[in-house]
């Protein structure tokens, strides 16, 4: 085959391909219902942004087509009076019967003063953690701060 013709054949199954992507929105299927391999769709889309965006493109818009497709066959499930299609439709778009995690409980702040040991764990901590100029400043400003706690803030 002629470098040409090649070029047309790939535009033609690429073009194929996104058409295909617009209604089953995997690359996998879209490459078994078009006879191309997925490590070469995948190389188009690594070596073409364009096509990569395309891609993209077909893609949400193959999404947005399958759940058109599933909303519809829940519809019909709750007029079959399918409890399970009602339910899930309802937790799904109604706040009311959505599910919902309740946690009671009280808190309870307790403050306590650092041993020695801690401080000084907690010096190198800060040391190791942050950058030499944010602690230099930190450190500065906690010594500044003094007995009372108050200093210049950052």
């Amino acid at each position: 085959m002629t470098r040409e013709k090649i070029k047309i054949r790939q535009r033609k199954i690429k073009k194929t391909l996104l058409e295909q992507l617009k209604r089953t929105p995997t690359i996998e299927l879209a490459c078994e219902k078009c006879g191309v391999a997925r490590a070469t769709v995948y190389r188009w889309i690594k070596n073409s942004k364009g096509f990569a965006t395309e891609v993209d493109l077909a893609l949400a818009e193959g999404r947005v087509f399958i759940s058109s497709v599933a909303e519809s066959q829940i519809f019909s499930l709750i007029r079959d009076k399918k409890f399970e299609a009602i339910r899930f439709w309802l937790t799904k778009n109604d706040p009311r019967y959505s599910d919902k995690l309740e946690i009671k409980g009280h808190i309870i702040h307790q403050s306590e003063t650092l041993t020695p040991e801690q401080e000084k764990l907690l010096q190198k901590a800060l040391e190791l953690a942050l950058p030499k100029e944010t602690y230099g400043l930190k450190k500065q400003n906690i010594e500044d701060a003094g007995e009372d706690g108050e200093g210049s803030e950052l």
